[in-house]
């Protein structure tokens, strides 16, 4: 439905409605989504409004990706992907806030995790968290790593849990990315 020019929907009220339901409301230029508008997919409850460009997300947008709308990202898209600056919620309340590259966070941005309490302020790759430098957060007794920490490495790999003196101690939780994992994996297979 709306406004035609040659034979192709063209101009400021387009409305697309699929078999399945689905529907695009807004702005059209020779048949496809262009300017502003909202999409809504019957199928997997993805629902879009915001900036398009020659039928791509594209400029500033929101889109929610469930019924409960409790997982969204608020922000720029380059051509169907999360890139530039925005926020993402995810289902279970942890956020993140910063850069993004082809739908990954990527640069510099702060991730919060609601149940741990936690949060992590810094750069990140490929949807990592990157440091190019070793860093400890935790409690101190007379200078020394003494009690509950986390320490990052700087190659991916952190360490969480009891320190006694400065040296690790107790239970503990060793965290590796999955590229170290199998490179340690590959080693030990020799």
């Amino acid at each position: 439905e709306g406004e035609t020019c040659e034979g192709q929907l063209h101009g400021q009220g387009g409305t697309y409605t699929w078999p399945d339901g689905s529907t695009y409301k807004g702005e059209v230029y020779n048949g496809i989504p262009h300017g502003t508008g909202t999409y809504k997919c019957t199928q997997n409850s993805l629902f879009y409004s915001g900036q398009w460009h020659q039928g791509k997300r594209h400029g500033k947008g929101t889109a929610y990706y469930n019924e409960e709308k409790n997982s969204w990202y608020k922000g720029d898209w380059v051509r169907n992907n999360r890139e530039g600056c925005g926020l993402r919620c995810y289902p279970s309340g942890n956020t993140y806030s910063g850069e993004w590259k082809t739908n990954q966070r990527h640069g510099k941005g702060t991730m919060r995790w609601l149940n741990l309490g936690q949060k992590y302020v810094g750069a990140w790759q490929d949807g990592v968290q990157y440091s190019q430098s070793n860093r400890y957060t935790g409690e101190f007794a007379q200078g020394q790593r003494h009690g509950w920490g986390t320490f990052y490495y700087a190659g991916g790999a952190i360490y969480e849990g009891e320190w006694k003196n400065n040296k690790k101690h107790g239970q503990v939780c060793f965290t590796v990315s999955w590229k170290k994992f199998r490179e340690i994996h590959s080693m030990l297979s020799y």
